[in-house]
């Protein structure tokens, strides 16, 4: 029998068997697995296959990469303590290096597939399973795996677009990659439907409201979709149609660290995977006796014109040991995490983040350019920030750069400076292409300086190949450019 490209996960997770608490439903792992056959018959196990979908994104090998690939060990804000990651560092990744690895990202879409293609029938089966409460659990599971693909796509572009369950392991499996825009075209189509059928909320706590796909999560996703398929317009108006919701907003300064990342689940939460056991996310890497990760050297500057700004010294790092504080302290005292404490919640998207989305598309869009509204955007989130108004030019050069400076400060080590850099970068033809080969300053000493210079030279470089294991197994897939030889 042949070996199949993407790694197939043929049975169900049997999360639960009851929606008992908030605990049950968003932390869980899969424990128990059951045939297919047996398994689609009623609305309880509908339930507990979207579970799993929610809980396969709950495993290391896909909370990790979305902080290694997305995040600051790509860019400039943060090294490795512990070493072992010098190519991603120096955007030298190699096909062979199991980094490259995206098959936790296909078994969480092969789970969501799952649900669309067996859902219906258990809904036939189960007449107290109405059309509404399918409708909606066939959202979420369209809104991870759009999700799940915008994450493949802004690392390796080009990635092959699975939409029907592998439900058998007897059938042959060797998709070939689509383009970006077939991939963004898809996402785009699957979220602007999903908005309509999803919940505002869930009426069962902050961490269901926050942890589960809400139309707040599935319109977040798609305005990033849209802003980085360079849709100003229609990012501008995805974001509003959130922000109309009214369910989500800044929340004051003072409670900037403690709200967001030590309790979780805030006002300003959209969507955050909940973790309660330190075994299921990576957060525990952070710990301050034992740092493998830590800011990069240069972090104080990044504050030092608001030095009482609430997201430097202890609020983001510690300008001490330069640990991580936003993942690994309990207050402004000082006081970190002990190691039985990492249950930190993983945060995808928070309004801050899409008041700034917003106003990157005000900046850029041809139809709906404001610059006005535009800068009253980056000064709310700047203001929360430092208690004194934005001082910039309101010309479009100038509030681009303020944005990009807000949001590194904003979302230091949250996973997405390097999708900044080169959202930035790459417009125009990479006509910016200067802001990642400025990152060479922070990577390279005076013996590899022109060595890792070459490494950020190449456009194609700034995607990932594809792992070297999948093009061995699959003749249809073709190697990404940069890493053909």
């Amino acid at each position: 029998m042949k070996r199949h490209i993407i790694k197939i996960f043929i049975m169900v997770p049997m999360i639960f068997a009851t929606l008992s608490s908030c605990s049950d439903y968003l932390d869980l792992e899969p424990k128990d697995n059951l045939i297919q056959q047996e398994f689609w018959n009623n609305k309880e196990q509908v339930s507990s296959a979207v579970a799993g979908c929610y809980a396969s994104m709950n495993q290391s090998g896909f909370t990790d990469r979305v902080l290694k690939w997305g995040g600051e060990l790509r860019a400039e804000m943060m090294v490795s303590g512990s070493g072992g990651l010098e190519n991603i560092m120096r955007n030298y990744m190699i096909p062979s290096d199991g980094l490259t690895n995206w098959s936790n990202f296909y078994a969480t879409i092969n789970y969501c597939n799952l649900v669309l293609e067996f859902a219906d029938g258990a809904q036939e089966q189960d007449k107290t399973f109405s059309i509404e409460e399918l409708n909606t659990f066939k959202a979420e599971a369209i809104t991870i795996r759009s999700l799940a693909y915008l994450i493949l796509v802004k690392n390796f572009k080009e990635v092959p677009l699975v939409l029907t369950a592998t439900s058998t392991n007897q059938i042959d499996f060797y998709p070939a990659k689509n383009t970006e825009e077939e991939i963004l075209t898809q996402i785009i189509n699957d979220l602007t439907l999903a908005v309509e059928d999803l919940n505002l909320g869930y009426a069962q706590s902050a961490a269901h409201d926050k942890g589960r796909i809400t139309k707040g999560a599935a319109l977040a996703i798609l305005a990033d979709a849209y802003l980085w398929n360079e849709q100003y317009t229609e990012c501008i108006d995805a974001a509003q149609e959130l922000i109309d919701l009214g369910r989500y907003s800044l929340v004051n300064g003072e409670e900037w660290f403690n709200s967001i990342f030590f309790e979780g689940n805030s006002d300003e939460g959209i969507f955050e995977l909940q973790f309660s056991d330190i075994s299921a996310t990576l957060r525990n890497s952070f710990q301050v006796s034992n740092l493998n990760y830590v800011a990069y050297q240069g972090i104080n500057e990044l504050y030092r014109e608001f030095p009482d700004d609430i997201r430097a010294h202890l609020g983001t790092y510690d300008r001490e040991n330069f640990a991580v504080f936003k993942y690994a302290g309990v207050d402004e005292t000082g006081e970190y995490r002990g190691s039985d404490e990492y249950y930190n919640n993983f945060i995808f998207y928070r309004y801050a983040d899409v008041l700034l989305m917003q106003a990157e598309a005000y900046i850029l869009s041809a139809d709906k350019k404001n610059l006005d509204m535009a800068y009253q955007l980056i000064n709310d989130v700047h203001m929360r920030a430092v208690s004194a108004p934005l001082d910039v030019s309101r010309d479009e050069s100038s509030l681009l750069n303020a944005l990009l400076l807000e949001r590194q400060k904003e979302f230091a080590f949250e996973g997405k400076r390097w999708y900044d850099l080169l959202r930035f970068a790459r417009r125009d033809n990479f006509a910016n292409q200067e802001l990642i080969l400025s990152l060479v300053d922070f990577k390279a000493g005076a013996d590899d300086y022109e060595q890792i210079l070459s490494y950020y030279s190449d456009p194609d470089s700034y995607f990932l190949p594809i792992y070297q294991n999948e093009i061995n197994l699959n003749d249809n897939l073709v190697q990404n450019p940069f890493y053909e030889n």
